[in-house]
């Protein structure tokens, strides 16, 4: 880990935040904007499933790539590659709708390419902090970062709907274009410390194997890959079919769904506040561990409740368990990982994590259609379990 002096990290940790933060409320904007305006104009399931897997397969088709290109490179160089990347599909696609050619093709096509960007950037952003703030300060940064994130998944919803409402589709794009090039420019003026990293000149295949024996040879390491991976596939049914759940039980007008939303968020981000000022004496596992009892207790619970505020009481306190799990999880990995192998293993971390969200979805989803019951009840179970387990023996 970079060796570096503590009188200008929060500097450097502010440019960079705000800078991400930026250009992260252009990109939720526009991918929103996107669903919506593919589900209002072709009505189709097969359409909008078509949206999620430009979302998350092109991800996961460069994100081991991408963890080289991390271990090899200059972060924030491929930080602002990728965000100019998104930024000039975006902007190709907006022009495309400006003469009138626009097709749902065209749509996926372009959705693709900002999703490549976006798994270019992954494992480069999750290894930048290590570089801009000491280690005593990791949990703190990656606090904030999660409490920006939460902070844009509260508000992104609402400005995204005034927008659509507001301007047509073409200059909601352009909205994406222009956070990414504040973004750009936030980080141009950033200065980062001088990088100890040697460059091998070893193929991608030989790194890659590298960085994969690095990772089983860490018993550590295993153990995150383990519960990062886990997690993401138990909580499927809580991020994708309580919508699903509360038009049964609650209500099927939208607002409700809107609410439940930013429940979830305003629970992520007070936690997430808390995390970056607070001086908590808990072992990191024993936050993940009791993440994990808390979204299963909570799975649980939305099962017998009824109406509109219970359902939102329960979803604020699912978020509230949200940054105890990856906050602290993220930070363990950039504290016990080398900087050589850290691109590589946020790549190996994020691959396995985002392919847990599609099969997840393969097995909860058919079985809602069967028994909405069974879908929650058995993964909130499992993470009870999961919890009591990390809890006792880490």
């Amino acid at each position: 880990m970079i060796v570096q002096g503590k009188d200008n990290w929060q500097q450097r940790l502010t440019i960079y935040l705000i800078s991400q933060g930026i250009s992260l409320l252009g990109s939720s904007i526009v991918s929103l904007a996107i669903i919506w305006y593919v589900t209002l104009k072709t009505q189709s399931g097969y359409a909008v499933t078509g949206v999620t897997l430009t979302t998350f397969l092109p991800q996961a088709m460069v994100m081991l790539y991408a963890g080289v290109l991390a271990d090899r490179y200059p972060l924030k160089w491929i930080v602002i590659l990728s965000d100019s990347m998104i930024a000039l599909s975006t902007l190709i696609l907006a022009v495309i709708f400006i003469t009138g050619k626009d097709s749902i093709g065209w749509i996926f096509f372009f959705h693709t390419l900002r999703s490549l960007g976006t798994g270019i950037q992954l494992p480069a952003s999750k290894s930048i902090l290590p570089q801009i703030v000491p280690e005593e300060a990791l949990i703190r940064a990656n606090s904030l970062n999660t409490g920006i994130w939460s902070l844009i998944q509260l508000v992104s919803p609402g400005i995204g709907g005034l927008v659509m409402n507001a301007m047509k589709m073409q200059a909601v794009l352009l909205i994406d274009v222009g956070t990414a090039a504040m973004g750009v420019l936030l980080l141009l003026w950033l200065k980062m410390p001088e990088s100890k990293r040697g460059q091998e000149m070893e193929n991608t295949k030989e790194r890659l194997i590298q960085g994969f024996c690095y990772l089983m040879k860490s018993k550590s390491l295993k153990r995150c890959l383990f519960l990062y991976t886990a997690f993401q596939f138990l909580v499927v049914p809580a991020s994708q079919l309580t919508p699903l759940l509360a038009s049964y039980h609650a209500g099927r007008e939208v607002w409700m769904l809107s609410v439940m939303e930013t429940a979830f968020s305003v629970g992520a981000l007070a936690v997430s506040i808390y995390l970056a000022y607070s001086k908590m004496s808990a072992f990191p596992f024993k936050l993940i561990g009791l993440s994990s009892v808390i979204f299963g207790i909570t799975m649980l619970l939305l099962l017998p409740a009824r109406g509109i505020t219970m359902f939102a009481v329960l979803m604020c306190v699912m978020g509230a368990g949200s940054p105890l799990y990856y906050t602290p999880l993220i930070t363990y990995i950039q504290e016990h990982t080398q900087e050589n192998y850290m691109g590589r293993t946020f790549s190996f971390m994020d691959l396995f994590s985002t392919l847990a969200m599609p099969l997840g979805m393969a097995i909860f989803g058919p079985l809602a259609s069967l028994s909405i019951i069974i879908s929650f009840a058995v993964p909130g179970t499992l993470l009870i379990v999961l919890g009591m387990w990390i809890i006792k023996n880490m």
